[in-house]
């Protein structure tokens, strides 16, 4: 089987839309950088609590209108949509205002800690006819589309197996480890769970078993996910083991591996499935790699929005939910 061709945009097809950023942190900068270097969005506005530190955002990004309040941001007519960047447990907050504004919404990933809370505020933005989803950026990559593509065909067979590890010492990170603002299962765990929808769909059963922190949050955890087809998927989440971060797929025929780390740009290998096996490689040539992948996901959004859609094709609402409800039971587990 040859690799098939990602699914590109027109530029044609994309509308420049005005971004407000609200709560410009360590990934909002991130996002700012590849969105100005790599994209044709155009970021014109930028909320913070602290005054000061939305000003040295707009400095640092060529941002024009700086607001000290996230209502006036909303409210501003120098705005179309905006990304969301705040502390997890405030996303939802935050986006059902920019909604009542009138605005489309791009909220960091996870969407939220509460799958019902998510899915009210989902409603609310189909309510308003404005697009609204989770900044789950994987699904935007060029290799998003090839892996889509390879896993509905006759030569790759019905997906059967898939083992993915998001595995990273990140004790130094303190987000990571403080209630309302972080969590292994949501922060990191969640690109796990979204690769195994991706693959095989809502998991008829969760099973997890692993360790918390003295304050009650999760350290990691091994989960096992089953299908009403019979397909399984293992996850290996960790916040303080570092292991490759891969994912591989068996399908009835071949096999697929995402190289380390697989939720960015990564190399597709597609093989046989001999112990001694012949594989061949992909990856898109292009010149946005790591975490600067983050501007595609603009660039879809925007084409969204042009053709008045409410959610996202790739990443839909039930998928969001979806996603969040077995978060949800990894922790209760847990």
């Amino acid at each position: 089987m040859e690799f098939p061709a990602p699914q590109t945009l027109s530029p044609e097809s994309i509308p420049v839309l005005k971004w407000g950023i609200v709560a410009p942190g360590e990934i909002a900068s991130m996002f700012a950088d590849a969105v100005n270097t790599y994209g044709s969005q155009q970021i014109t506005s930028v909320a913070s609590r602290s005054v000061e530190r939305a000003h040295a955002f707009a400095l640092q990004h060529s941002i024009d209108n700086v607001f000290a309040s996230y209502d006036d941001l909303f409210a501003s007519d120098a705005v179309d949509a905006v990304y969301i960047a705040n502390h997890i447990d405030g996303h939802l907050e935050l986006a059902n205002a920019a909604l009542h504004a009138g605005k489309h919404v791009l909220v960091e990933k996870p969407l939220h800690y509460s799958s019902q809370e998510s899915r009210e505020t989902l409603a609310l933005a189909r309510e308003k006819g404005l697009l609204m989803t989770e900044a789950m950026w994987t699904r935007y990559l060029p290799q998003a589309s090839v892996i889509r593509q390879i896993l509905d065909s006759a030569e790759f067979g019905r997906p059967e197996h898939m083992m993915v590890s998001f595995a990273v010492d990140n004790r130094a990170i303190p987000r990571l480890w403080e209630k309302g603002s972080g969590g292994i299962t949501y922060d990191m765990g969640i690109y796990a769970i979204a690769m195994a929808y991706q693959v095989f769909g809502a998991p008829s059963t969760v099973t997890a078993t692993g360790r918390r922190t003295a304050n009650g949050l999760d350290e990691g955890s091994l989960v096992r996910l089953d299908y009403h087809s019979g397909a399984a998927a293992t996850l290996m989440i960790s916040g303080v083991a570092s292991f490759p971060c891969d994912a591989a797929i068996s399908g009835e025929r071949l096999a697929l591996t995402l190289d380390h780390p697989f939720f960015v740009p990564t190399t597709l290998r597609l093989s046989d499935k001999e112990l001694y096996h012949s594989e061949q490689s992909w990856s898109d040539g292009q010149a946005a790699r790591g975490h600067s992948g983050l501007f595609y996901q603009a660039e879809w959004f925007a084409h969204y929005v042009s053709q008045g859609l409410t959610e996202s094709p790739v990443h839909p609402h039930e998928e969001i939910v979806s996603n969040l409800e077995v978060a949800e039971e990894i922790y209760r587990q847990l």
